[in-house]
This record gives structure tokens, sequence and C-alpha cells, in this order.
């Protein structure tokens, strides 16, 4: 913000005029507006306040008629809607059958305890976790941001690792009782007040997002204990990990190797449903002779089942995943960025 005069009614970004607002109501008032405020919102406030450098009384007075004007604008209808709606069917239907419709109608909202995760780093979540169950450590992480999650995993001891991620991969519904022991752990820890119910969870894609995150050793151990216990669920969660989309990551070295061991019959196919980026990564690496033949079998089978195109990446992922394990290609998924 070069000119914070802007943050008036005749102009200015939403964020300017909530810096300027939040800086004239003090450090304790804006702290509280800013708990309700999503994380990379406060980002681009706080970028904001920071280049502030003055501010006279006829912009604080247009900052704050354009506040006065909006609140006028504003009714109390629709305050506190889902809670009115969820008490009208538990009252009506009573609390089992008016709780489930009222969970189909208003849908899985975030609660309040959960957001206030995102604030904390990674080392205070680790304590705040260490003395808990770790099936409460697993379901608090399976609602953690992706990176967040990766950040606290690694912090972990390999033992500990290896349960939290099993227990993650073998989630699907949360159950009532566990959710209320994680809203008494949370209540307690974060001193935040909200009502918690049972929620679906793809633990396999969730463990998919985590895992990308981690080094290839940590990786590799983790697949290999739940495969131990599960087979199917491990190869599921590999190929949440590893999609048609992630070729582009391999060296070309790795993508010409690749090529050489995948069937003529299955690249055309395959390459149908790529984007353009795969497609160029793939073609990219052929001789023009191969390249000009492939464009041409493409354009001579027409349209195609989605099934069949799905499939013929499916079986060239798993010939990526063979070369990987043979050490002869990189997969080229590193241990991501850590969480800050």
């Amino acid at each position: 913000m070069a000119n914070p005069e802007m943050a008036t009614n005749s102009g200015g970004s939403g964020s300017e005029k909530a810096a300027l607002f939040l800086l004239m109501l003090g450090e304790e008032q804006a702290s509280k507006v800013l708990k309700f405020v999503e994380p990379y919102e406060v980002e681009r406030i706080g970028t904001a306040m920071a280049s502030i450098r003055s501010v006279d009384n006829r912009l604080a007075e247009a900052v704050v008629d354009d506040f006065r004007s909006a609140l006028h604008q504003e009714t109390s209808l629709g305050v506190g809607v889902h809670g009115y709606v969820r008490k009208l069917f538990t009252s009506t239907l009573g609390d089992q059958k008016g709780s489930t419709l009222a969970d189909r109608v208003l849908g899985d909202e975030e609660t309040q305890e959960m957001s206030s995760l995102r604030w904390l780093e990674p080392e205070a979540l680790l304590h705040m976790m260490q003395d808990e169950h770790p099936q409460i450590i697993a379901i608090t992480m399976a609602h953690m941001d992706q990176a967040q999650a990766v950040a606290v995993l690694k912090q972990m001891p390999p033992a500990l690792q290896d349960d939290i991620v099993m227990r993650i991969a073998n989630m699907q519904t949360i159950p009532q009782s566990a959710m209320r022991q994680l809203q008494t752990v949370l209540k307690k820890k974060l001193s935040v007040t909200a009502t918690f119910k049972n929620r679906k969870i793809d633990g396999a894609k969730t463990v998919a997002g985590i895992m990308n995150g981690l080094d290839p050793d940590s990786e590799t151990r983790i697949l290999e204990v739940v495969a131990k216990e599960n087979q199917s669920l491990s190869d599921r969660i590999q190929d949440l990990m590893f999609v048609f989309g992630n070729l582009i990551n391999i060296p070309d070295k790795g993508i010409q190797l690749l090529l050489r061991e995948v069937g003529s019959d299955v690249l055309p196919m395959a390459l149908k449903g790529a984007d353009e980026q795969v497609r160029e990564k793939i073609l990219g690496n052929m001789s023009k002779r191969a390249r000009e033949m492939l464009l041409e079998d493409m354009e001579s089978r027409g349209p195609m089942k989605l099934s069949d195109v799905e499939a013929a990446q499916k079986d060239i992922l798993a010939v990526a995943r063979k070369l990987a394990d043979a050490g002869q290609i990189d997969l080229g998924r590193g241990g991501g960025d850590d969480y800050v």
C-alpha cells in the first residue's frame, strides 16, 4: 500500500481499509477480530499495515464512515442461521433425526477449534498433542492443512510416524465419541468452544497428500508398514500419491527410459487424456519420427472411452513405479517444502 490515502470510500482494497481500521482499534481488539479471518487474508492485511506510515484525521474518518455505512446495510437476519436451523430440526424431529437432517442440509462446517490449529507452529502443535492417545493425534492431523501435517509428522519419531499414518489411512468415518474427546482436548488446550460432529474422511487420500511432503526414506518405510497390514490400502495410497500429471516431474533421462518400457499401443491412449504440459514432456523426449508417428496414431484413433484412457495411464504409472523401485529413474517428488 504505497499510498494510504487510497483507503477511503472513493477507492482502495478491502485489505487496505481493514488494515487502517484495525490499527485504529488497537492491538487487543484487533487480535480478537483477526481470529475470525483466514490466514491468507491476515497476510494481506498485515502487509497493508506494515506499509502505513501516517494517517490523518480525514482519512481515518473516511474509513470509519465506510465501516458504519457497510454495517447499516446489514441486518441481524442471517446471523446465527445455522444454529437456528439445527435447533429447529432437533426440536421438531428429535435429537437424532434432527441432527442427521441438519448435517445434510448445513453440510460439514469447519469448527473454530480446527480453524485455530492453522495459527499454531508445528512445535506448538507437537507439544499440545504429546500426551494424547495416538488416535486423537491422528484425527487432529487429519484435520490440518497438508503442509502443516507434514511439518508436524516430520518431528515425530519413526515408530509414532508409522502408527499415526496407519491410523489416518484407515479412517473412513470419525465416530462421534472420538470427536467429542477431541473437542474436550482442544477446548482445554486452545480455550475455544464449539460443537463437533462426526464426519466422513478419505484416509488414504489424506495420507497420500501428507506422504508427498515427506523425504523418500520416510515415505518408503511408512508404505512398507502399511503394506504389511493392508497391501490394497498401500497400493491405493501410492496411486493417489503418484498420478499421471506427476510425470512432468521426472527428469528427461527418466522419461526416455520409461518410454522404452511402455508399449506402443498404450502411450497414444494414455496421452489422449493428458494435460498439455505432460504431453509436451513426453513428446519432447521422443525422436522427430517417433513423435510424428505417435501424433498420427492419436489422431487416427478418434474419441476414446475415459475408462480406457485411465487404464492406459495406470499401466504407465505402474511401469514408472517399478523403474523407481529398481532405482533406475527418479520420480522427482522430493521431500516437499517445509511448513513455516
